[in-house]
């Protein structure tokens, strides 16, 4: 890790599971750092809201690297399988099989996205090396940083990767996306900050390890669509590096925020003190105007 931000760190490594370690608002998160460098207001006042985009990317996360979970907290609906299949769910016993499910089971995924997500998976698991990636390592771990920093005092952190791949020094982050081509991804990539979530895991770990020897991230990309194309992308050192920038100057921010109790939006970027910006036309908008009597 090329930088001295970090003056002590005190690692806590448990086997929270997601819910508990979204519910830990007193640590924030690579996601939390994205919501800053939005605005500090954008994360104060962020709402998560359960979209049928999030569902899809959890079930098909939980599929592929925690099968014997997945196997215990989700039900495949099915609605041919209704006990009077010819009745619609206006029926009580169709209405109350229904609800018995979602009683029963914390997540309830359509018949259809689970043979999506299944051809995904077998997709992936046809090349050797992915294969090698996503099994025999330590999936969706929590893990609790209480930070000394040299430039924002005392800043409490916290990551649950994908899979780890301790003995390689890997972790792997899976995503679902419209295009993984390498142009496609690394316009995602840009525009999602992936670097910040790269950088800050991997500075952590090699923290956790103690030995200053830095580990490797390896984003697998897949496709939603069919043929479920996918890609493997290795976090290069510029994309590292531009990421530890940004999540230090981050956390100084947020510190800033806590230290204060003040979570400005836009115009914590904007140097003029009025919270004026200059409005200009770009380049691609200057354009002459031609036009003819004829």
């Amino acid at each position: 890790m090329e930088s001295d931000f970090f003056n002590k760190v005190k690692i806590i490594v448990n086997d929270d599971d997601n819910e508990t370690y979204h519910g830990k608002k007193e640590y924030i998160s690579a996601s939390g750092l994205k919501k800053i460098k939005i605005s500090p207001l954008h994360f104060k006042e962020q709402q998560t809201k359960e979209t049928e985009a999030l569902l899809f990317g959890s079930a098909y996360h939980t599929y592929i690297l925690e099968p014997d979970l997945f196997e215990k907290e989700y039900f495949i609906f099915d609605p041919l399988k209704r006990p009077e299949p010819d009745k619609t769910f206006a029926s009580n016993a169709n209405k109350e099989w229904k609800n018995n499910i979602y009683l029963q089971y914390p997540h309830v995924i359509d018949a259809d996205d689970f043979k999506t997500i299944k051809a995904m998976k077998d997709r992936l698991f046809r090349h050797t090396y992915t294969k090698h990636l996503l099994t025999k390592g330590i999936a969706e771990s929590s893990h609790y940083y209480e930070i000394d920093t040299k430039y924002a005092g005392k800043v409490n952190v916290k990551i649950r990767p994908d899979y780890l791949k301790p003995k390689k020094r890997i972790i792997i982050d899976l995503k679902t996306t419209n295009d993984a081509s390498l142009d496609g991804f690394t316009k995602n990539a840009a525009k999602y900050d992936y670097h910040i979530q790269a950088s800050l895991y991997a500075d952590l770990m090699e923290q956790e390890e103690g030995d200053k020897m830095p580990w490797s991230f390896i984003f697998v990309a897949q496709e939603k669509t069919k043929p479920y194309a996918f890609n493997l992308f290795e976090a290069s050192s510029q994309f590292i590096s531009q990421g530890r920038y940004e999540y230090e100057m981050l956390l100084i921010l947020y510190k800033q925020c806590i230290d204060n109790d003040k979570w400005p939006g836009y115009q914590v970027y904007i140097e003029n003190r009025f919270g004026i910006n200059q409005l200009s036309l770009p380049i691609w908008a200057i354009k002459e105007i031609n036009f003819y009597n004829h």
